[in-house]
This record gives structure tokens, sequence and C-alpha cells, in this order.
């Protein structure tokens, strides 16, 4: 049971149009809004469909009908009708979809409180199922028969984020597997009997036969004192260009939810991978324990941060780049879908190359303070 919270929606019933008869009622001149297939075809690459809303929003959208009202063309060759009788006008379109992107906003912030806390937590497997059964309820109760209730456009909103982002969780662990820790090896040779010789010791010694041990579950290496790399770029620097984690509207962009809210934190998250030396001490070199639970989508981003700052280090103190690596594998959770730390080495740049453009579409203050760091970036041909 999902969207508990959510306005204009009941749990069990579904969308609540009760105020219908305040609102007017859309159509397309084919005929009355059907709904979409009532399976969803989970073999399906991308069934999402982009609208841009402005320069600087977007939405994915699935549900067909409010496709026909978001891509109508009032002007040119308007198929959208109010009450039966008018064509839409282009500004009540809009209206439209404004009440839908606040929804739709909202709902791509909450979508780890929708699916349940808990998610984070399962077994491979169990993750698959419930995006399974998440998807579907999303896709069950996506319909617009054409009732414009502002609550009822704004849950629809809010339901099409979660499809969304239900859909790009699902497409990320789909193809994955479990790899169950092989048992150990036991060579079995033929047993001779040797001739026992005349003269017997004073004593037998029996070596007791114990079972092979069990083994034991995979676990995932955490880093210690010894991990921290060795910065000699600025720290004011480097502490800008993490600050982007920080930038609420470049993690809108990416589609992933904030897990930053203040410098303090990015400050305790620099001192748990990097140390300082002869310099101003920005942060405090941290020896504690903490996995950072983050979304599959960060990984663009973080492949950026830690790809950037290790060049500019480099141009002070050579430290192999697979050190870097191993600091992301061993601290985030966003690449525990990585088998190695090569894998990811193999993939930062493709990677960071797809975050550099969403912090640069971003006016953040904190996307913009941490790209002007980038221009610094020796190998980096970055826009002004």
């Amino acid at each position: 049971m999902y969207f508990l919270n959510l306005k204009g929606f009941h749990p069990i019933k579904g969308i609540n149009t009760d105020n219908h008869n305040k609102y007017p009622f859309l159509e397309s001149t084919d005929g009355l809004f059907e709904p979409d297939d009532f399976e969803y075809n989970f073999n399906r690459s991308f069934p999402f469909e982009q609208i841009e809303l402005s320069e600087s929003r977007s939405i994915y959208v699935s549900e067909p009908n409010l496709l026909k009202v978001f891509k109508n063309n009032a002007t040119v060759d308007n198929k959208i009708l109010v009450n039966n009788v008018k064509p839409i006008e282009e500004a009540y379109t809009k209206e439209l979809a404004d009440i839908f992107y606040s929804g739709y906003d909202e709902g791509m912030a909450n979508f780890y409180e929708e699916i349940g806390q808990t998610f984070l937590s399962l077994g491979l497997e169990q993750k698959k199922q419930a995006l399974r059964d998440f998807i579907t309820y999303c896709h069950t109760n996506l319909y617009f028969e054409g009732f414009a209730v502002p609550e009822v456009i704004y849950a629809l909103g809010y339901i099409q984020a979660s499809l969304v982002k239900g859909f790009q969780e699902y497409s990320n662990l789909k193809n994955l597997n479990e790899k169950e820790q092989a048992p150990p090896v036991v060579n079995v040779y033929p047993v001779f009997k040797m001739p026992e010789p005349d003269v017997k010791p004073d004593y037998v010694f029996e070596a007791s036969v114990e079972a092979a041990p069990k083994p034991s579950p995979p676990q995932i290496t955490r880093p210690d004192a010894d991990s921290h790399i060795l910065l000699r770029y600025p720290a004011s620097k480097i502490f800008d260009l993490w600050c982007a984690l920080l930038d609420a509207q470049l993690c809108q962009l990416m589609q992933v939810p904030k897990v930053f809210n203040s410098e303090d934190e990015i400050k305790e998250l620099l001192g748990r991978l990097f140390k300082l030396d002869d310099q101003e001490q920005m942060w405090s070199l941290s020896d504690s324990e903490y996995y950072y639970q983050m979304a599959p989508g960060y990984q663009n981003l973080l492949c950026l941060l830690m790809h950037a700052t290790y060049k500019l280090n480099t141009t002070y103190l050579k430290v192999p780049q697979v050190k870097y690596c191993e600091l992301l594998k061993s601290n985030f959770s966003s690449f525990e879908t990585y088998e190695s730390v090569g894998d990811i080495q193999r993939n930062m740049t493709k990677k960071k190359d797809t975050a550099i453009d969403f912090v640069h579409k971003s006016s953040g203050s904190y996307a913009k303070k941490a790209y002007k760091v980038l221009k610094k970036v020796p190998t980096y041909i970055l826009r002004s």
C-alpha cells in the first residue's frame, strides 16, 4: 500500500474524482479518454516520453491521455475539447502542466519514502520484486479520465514520477545476479595402505578431523585510516567541488533524492576520504566507519567529483587513480553493483562526462561553484 499521504488519492479506491462537478472535463476530438493496457510490460526499453515545459523543467510521461493534453497544439491542430464544447486554450493547458509538475517534482523527491525505508536493506531479488510490485501499482492507478480537478492532476504527476523512478531503479537491477560464494574445494585422492613398521612408537598421535569451515558471507570493506588519500591541491577548491552534492536543482535534474543537507556534512564526508597536509585544515580527519546509502543514480556525479579530485591533485601529488576508485567502492552504496574497483575505473570517464552536463545545466549556487572548479581541471574542455 502506497501514497497514504497523497491528497486526491485513496490507497484502495485510487484517484479521487468526487469534486469533478466543480471543474472542467477534457476529452479528445477522437472520443473519450481510454485507459492504458491493463498489465505493465516490463520488457519495454523506456516507455516514457519527455515533455519540455520550459528550459529548466521537463517531465517524463507514459499516461497516454496526459500525453495528448500536454502535446496538444492549441494554435495549429487543437484536438482537446473542454466540456465537449470548446477547444482548450493554451493558457489552460499550461496551468494544468504546472499543477502536474508540482506533483511530479514532489513524487521524485519522495520515492524512497513511498517504496519504504527497508527497501535499501533488501537482497537483490527482493528489491526486484518490490520494484515490480510498486511499478504495477503505479501503472494501475495512473489513469486520467478527463476530470481536470487540480488535486487529481497533482496526484497523477506524483504517481507518474514514482513510476519513472521505479522503472529507473528496476532497469539498473533487473540484469544483475547475486553471486553465491563457491563452497570450498575438497580434493579426494586414493588411499594406499602402507606396510606397518616392525618397531612401533611408544605413543600414537591422533589428529582430529574437523569439518571444512562454512564459507562466510561476502563483506563490504570499509576504509581504514590508511585509505585516506593525501591532498595537496587547495582544500577550499575541493570543498567547493564536493558541495555539488548539496545542490537541490542538480539532484532534481539527475532524478535522485538529496542526501546531504549542510556544508558540515560535506566536510564530514571529505574527512573520511582525504587527509590534508601543510594547509588550512578545512575538515577533520575521520577514521569512523560509515557507508553512505545513495541511489545508483549518483554514480555519474560521484565519478565526476572523484575523477576531478584525482586530476587536480595529480598536479601536486601522484596517487594512482585506482586508489580514488577504491574510495568510491568502499564508501558509497551506489557502487555496490560493481564487482570490482577496475570496473569503476573503466566506466569513470564516461560517467563523469554525463555528470558534467547536469552540473552545467543546474542554476543552483553550489553547482555553479563546482563548475568553476571543474574548469580548472587540465584535461576537461568545458563550455563557458
